[in-house]
């Protein structure tokens, strides 16, 4: 019953969220109209893949967001996130990227998933760098749950990140494994029930990491415990790598934009700024 509630919870955020989207082809995005959400499919991993586009007000080039999505019983994908891209293309004038990670979405590919979800996103970042109309130096990068999980593997991949934007996430999947109280979280993790499953901490990778950071999670998460996110300020502060912690008492896994958007918007002007003055009339 718990299920059925949030699947129509969230389906009903997503009704109110993207009434007027339109699917266009990649080669269209030269000229994508301003101020409007766009449904695109592009070649990936031996299949297609879908992602969203909001293109700013003004000529560009505009610093271009990433955003990946988490988890969904019913496979939503991207389009979960577009209330978050549309504040960010509004509020400071970023182009915003939305993509379907494999098995979500209109995303179908080929081949291990794995391998499959990071064909997905760094195809999908060097389609969107080709276009006049954004930066291909300014990149940030926003993951929620899983998509945070994805951002945390792949940002070190990625050229011209400046910033990234991690809510809900797991950085120690071992130790996730062990301390999640959640069975679903345990059998996504281990869907074949293995004794001792090979799961991969991102926490040594950090050493690489040279963007500013933003971590977001709920103290009352019982999906993904508060933990992680320590853990990950726990090393970056070793290491002398910028980056901020916010929590927030009494949330638990599902961090919607109006609760994360004062401290979204404030990183992202601190760590690169509104591109929205220079592209005023």
């Amino acid at each position: 019953m718990r299920r059925l509630f949030l699947a129509l919870s969230l389906l009903g955020v997503l009704a109110a969220g993207c009434a007027a989207v339109t699917t266009v082809a990649p080669r269209d995005l030269v000229s994508l109209p301003e101020s409007a959400t766009h449904r695109f499919m592009f070649d990936s991993a031996g299949g297609q893949a879908e992602a969203y586009f909001i293109r700013p007000k003004g000529q560009g080039p505009f610093p271009l967001m990433v955003l990946l999505h988490g988890h969904s019983w019913v496979g939503v994908g991207a389009r979960r996130l577009l209330p978050a891209a549309d504040t960010f293309a509004k509020e400071l004038c970023y182009a915003t990227m939305a993509i379907s990670l494999p098995g979500y979405g209109d995303t179908k590919i080929a081949g291990a998933a794995e391998e499959a979800t990071r064909s997905v996103v760094l195809d999908a970042v060097a389609l969107a760098k080709k276009l006049p109309w954004v930066d291909a130096k300014q990149v940030y990068v926003y993951g929620f749950s899983r998509g945070a999980v994805v951002a945390a593997a792949l940002v070190n991949q990625i050229d011209a990140v400046k910033g990234v934007m991690l809510l809900a996430g797991a950085y120690d999947l071992p130790r996730l494994y062990r301390d999640t109280p959640s069975i679903w979280i345990r059998r996504l993790l281990n869907p074949n029930g293995d004794a001792a499953p090979k799961l991969q901490n991102f926490l040594p990778e950090t050493e690489r990491w040279s963007a500013p950071t933003l971590i977001l999670h709920g103290t009352e998460d019982g999906m993904i415990p508060v933990s992680q996110a320590i853990s990950l300020h726990n090393r970056l502060e070793s290491l002398g790598k910028p980056h901020r912690l916010v929590l927030f008492p009494d949330r638990g896994h599902w961090l919607r934009i109006d609760a994360i958007k004062e401290p979204a918007l404030s990183f992202l002007r601190d760590n690169g700024g509104s591109a929205c003055a220079a592209n005023e009339p």
